[in-house]
């Protein structure tokens, strides 16, 4: 109780003990309430004599009611010589002694408590302290209104004049801090400005802080913003202000429009909340990022006139190609690169699904990131989160170090999904939390980290049926497949052959010499179906620079089991000079492009076929300078 007391108003706290005791005509009762009251109280009776010293007033005097009751000392604890005490004036009834005695010591006549007179005072040395103590004084009257006596409070009320006393210390120095700073600070309480420092008069356009004060900021903010600003006052006070930083465009004393930045904290000032906002003049800077954003609208608008020209072309990118069914490849790649919006590219294997999520990232304003391709069909399930959000250092055995995932890798960048339909559906969950600004969290860490990613992904298979059978989940699903991009088949676009094969004899031919391909093996190059796509024509023209030949017959007619066959018409007659070491290695070369070939370029796989380590293919691959 004694707790909830120290917070009140001196007031409060003599209305809620006194009030209906001036009028107890049992003075008995009225003595026990005084001596177990939490507040210092004593009574004197109509002679000026102590009838009543209790606890409290033994606590704060350091003077025992022993020593006090029945005396006339009233005034030793707190005076050195005698002198009438507010009690004493209250019996006496003497109003000009009372202002005479305690002028200047904040004396009146209590509106609260009828006839009651009250006071403050300070002493160097009251109970070994020095205190400031509150009084107030109120007559003892019998049922007809006769005064009995008089009854007195006192009230230490050193720490709520200490705090006032350091709260006005605090607002100066407040003041002489903020003056010395480039920013403008200005303090909101009810929505009006109860403080402005002289940096935010002069950002606001006004001569001096007089001018601003008790005005609402709202006034300031053009008609365009006004509404959010009030919905900020209005989150403030309802304790769910959640925008820390808001950009306005305000008004100026003279009319004149310019750009703010505020930001702004909650903070309790004299017992109250009150709106901190920090005020930065930011037009200069506005205006510029408005003409880049105005400049950066120009570039896409010509970039999608540009589009419409791209038919006259024959690349985009590292893409080869001029039919019809190319171009339309290329005029989605260049809408999908204007814009931030996710990915998904269809077409079978070797069509060249990375080359166009390549130029997606490059084209676009993530050219400067990062772009991590992941082949998501490779990736062990159990490993599968770690490659993805990484993990720190011991989180599970072979942890050696901390390891940041492909998310964080990609950061401000494109995330290439190879292969998306692999991905298990316990991680599509979390994958979606990730691209969601859900965040994700490293294994072995409780640290919640945001990757600003976009993802473009790819697949053979049709994702709409891995919905339907359960394989894939719906909501991830629909995050990607935001703009699907349908590459054709090689078969499909075989107006393309001539230009891919050109650009193949150029690009791996050796020694500055660009191999020719007759025109009858061209011709039975249009005639084949090409079920490897333009990465089985890539090493078909490979294979054809090596050994100088290609085998139309395989082509033409390849056969049921795909099995490698050995091509005789590669090596020289047998009367002609044999070197078994050249002959064994043009035999392993062109053994290694079929394996590599039937494998779709999985070089995993085609080690395994061959029944050697994946090191060991890599080192022939080096030795035969196959891509």
């Amino acid at each position: 109780m004694a707790s909830q007391t120290a917070h009140k108003e001196p007031c409060q706290i003599i209305s809620e003990y006194d009030k209906n005791m001036c009028h107890l005509a049992d003075k008995k009762i009225m003595l026990n309430i005084l001596e177990f009251t939490p507040i210092a109280q004593f009574s004197i009776g109509k002679n000026h004599r102590i009838t009543q010293w209790n606890r409290a007033c033994e606590l704060l005097t350091g003077y025992s009611a022993k020593e006090m009751i029945g005396t006339e000392d009233q005034w030793k604890p707190f005076y050195s010589t005698k002198r009438p005490v507010l009690a004493d004036l209250i019996v006496d009834n003497d109003f000009r002694k009372f202002q005479k005695l305690y002028k200047n010591k904040k004396s009146s006549k209590s509106k609260i408590i009828p006839m009651a007179w009250q006071s403050t005072d300070f002493f160097k040395n009251l109970g070994s302290k020095f205190r400031h103590v509150f009084f107030l004084a109120a007559p003892i009257l019998d049922p007809k209104g006769k005064v009995l006596g008089a009854v007195e409070t006192l009230q230490n009320i050193t720490e709520q004049v200490q705090a006032k006393i350091d709260l006005r210390a605090s607002e100066e120095r407040y003041r002489t801090l903020t003056e010395q700073i480039a920013d403008g600070v200005a303090l909101i309480e009810d929505g009006k400005i109860s403080f402005v420092n002289d940096a935010c008069v002069k950002i606001l356009g006004y001569h001096t802080s007089e001018d601003l004060l008790g005005d609402n900021l709202v006034h300031l903010v053009s008609d365009t913003y006004k509404k959010s600003f009030e919905k900020m006052c209005k989150d403030f006070e309802t304790g769910n202000l959640s925008e820390k930083m808001l950009q306005l465009r305000c008004l100026k004393k003279d009319g004149t429009e310019f750009w703010i930045e505020t930001h702004n904290s909650v903070i309790e000032w004299e017992g109250k909340p009150a709106l901190l906002t920090t005020v930065r003049d930011i037009t200069a800077s506005k205006l510029q990022d408005m003409a880049i954003r105005k400049e950066a609208y120009y570039l896409r608008s010509q970039n999608e006139r540009l589009r419409t020209t791209i038919k006259g072309r024959y690349s985009l990118g590292r893409l080869i190609g001029k039919s019809n069914s190319i171009q339309r490849v290329y005029d989605r790649i260049l809408k999908a690169a204007s814009s931030n919006a996710n990915v998904v590219i269809y077409g079978e294997s070797g069509t060249g699904k990375e080359l166009v999520a390549r130029a997606i990232h490059d084209m676009s304003d993530r050219g400067h990131g990062e772009f991590i391709a992941v082949n998501c069909g490779a990736i062990p399930e159990n490993l599968i989160e770690s490659e993805f959000f990484g993990h720190k250092k011991g989180a599970f055995t072979g942890a050696i170090i901390d390891k940041s995932g492909y998310l964080e890798s990609a950061n401000g960048g494109t995330l290439f999904l190879d292969e998306v339909g692999e991905i298990p559906l316990n991680m599509q969950v979390k994958l979606l939390r990730a691209v969601e600004d859900g965040g994700f969290t490293p294994i072995g860490s409780t640290r919640i980290k945001k990757a600003n990613i976009r993802i473009v992904a790819a697949t053979h298979r049709d994702l709409k049926n891995r919905v339907t059978s359960g394989l894939m989940r719906e909501d991830f699903f629909y995050r990607i497949h935001i703009i699907p991009i349908h590459i054709p088949p090689l078969r499909e676009r075989k107006d393309d052959l001539p230009l891919l094969v050109y650009h193949f004899l150029q690009t791996l031919s050796e020694n500055g010499k660009t191999a020719f391909i007759p025109e009858k093996v061209l011709k039975a190059m249009q005639e084949y179906d090409w079920p490897g796509n333009v990465r089985e024509l890539q090493n078909a023209i490979h294979r054809y620079i090596t050994f100088n030949t290609m085998d139309l017959l395989e082509i033409t007619q390849p056969q049921p089991n795909d099995s490698f066959r050995f091509n005789s018409d590669h090596f020289p007659k047998t009367t002609e000079k044999i070197d078994l070491r050249i002959a064994i290695g043009n035999y392993e070369k062109e053994l290694v492009l079929k394996i590599l070939e039937k494998n779709q370029g999985n070089r995993t796989q085609a080690a395994k076929a061959l029944g050697i380590e994946r090191r060991s293919l890599q080192r022939k691959l080096k030795r035969y300078h196959i891509m």
